[in-house]
């Protein structure tokens, strides 16, 4: 069964291909026919206690300088996915750690 994946990660246009871990993922992702979504932790919000992102369609390809090629915006409720992979560099900061404490509850907050 296809799932939805979306990946938070580092800008995708900056990444080395060849030694980066989530371009991994996300190609064997999408060789077992996933659909994978990108988005940058900039394009978050929350309101009325759901968690959406302007995510975009994102195909990938191992050729170097032509890896990736992203579809037209659309906000989505990450709940409505299958997976949301967080794969930042470094995965977070203090920032991110005081406003995910605020905004989720602890049974989300632990995985």
């Amino acid at each position: 069964m296809p799932l939805n994946v979306a990946v938070q990660m580092d800008p995708i246009e900056r990444i080395n291909i060849g030694g980066d871990s989530t371009f991994a993922l996300l190609l064997e992702a999408q060789g077992r026919g996933h659909a994978l979504f990108y988005y940058t932790p900039d394009q978050l919000v929350m309101r009325d206690g759901n968690v959406s992102a302007s995510v975009r369609p994102l195909a990938v390809r191992d050729k170097a300088g032509d890896h990736y090629t992203l579809g037209e915006a659309r906000v989505v409720e990450l709940s409505s996915l299958d997976v949301v992979l967080l794969r930042q560099d470094p995965p977070f900061d203090l920032a991110y750690i005081s406003w995910r404490s605020r905004n989720f509850a602890p049974s989300t907050a632990t995985s």
